[in-house]
């Protein structure tokens, strides 16, 4: 049986999974949170920051104010209300599905990681694959969509 990581390294894994689940980029991730990317590198490292860091890093993540407090305290981040739609004037119904499914799928992993007791790099392996698969699946579908849309413009 493995040991939980430490709190803070738990906390990094969770914002590596999330900046991953938004398709976001680090640079992307510090300029939403207005902070440099030497904290954002500290912090994946599994190092202590500021309070005002944390909430600032909340909202670049999308995440309810106390979510790093509760992943620190071993529990689950709590998406914010109005993330599903912060950055949805830009984006097609088929990405805003993906993305909705990238964070269901998250969560339902991170209890089933518990749950297995898997290590880091298991748990990174099973969300990898994960996401290939829900990436291949929704290609799928938008690409039959496509298909039946232009079958009943053609019929």
């Amino acid at each position: 049986m493995t040991a939980a990581p430490e709190p803070r390294t738990r906390l990094a894994q969770y914002i590596e999974r999330r900046i991953a689940a938004l398709a976001l980029e680090y640079a992307e991730v510090c300029r939403r949170a207005d902070i440099s990317d030497e904290t954002l590198g500290k912090i994946r490292k599994g190092m202590k920051a500021r309070g005002s860091t944390y909430l600032k890093l909340e909202r670049a993540l999308e995440w309810e104010q106390g979510s790093i407090a509760t992943i620190l305290e071993g529990g689950e981040p709590t998406l914010r209300s109005d993330a599903e739609h912060s950055d949805d004037a830009g984006r097609s119904t088929e990405s805003q599905g993906f993305t909705q499914e990238l964070a269901l799928a998250q969560r339902l992993l991170a209890a089933t990681i518990r749950e297995m007791d898997l290590t880091p790099d298991e748990a990174e392996e099973v969300w990898r694959r994960v996401r290939l698969e829900l990436k291949a699946t929704h290609r799928s579908h938008a690409s039959r969509n496509r298909t039946n849309d232009r079958n009943s413009q053609a019929g």
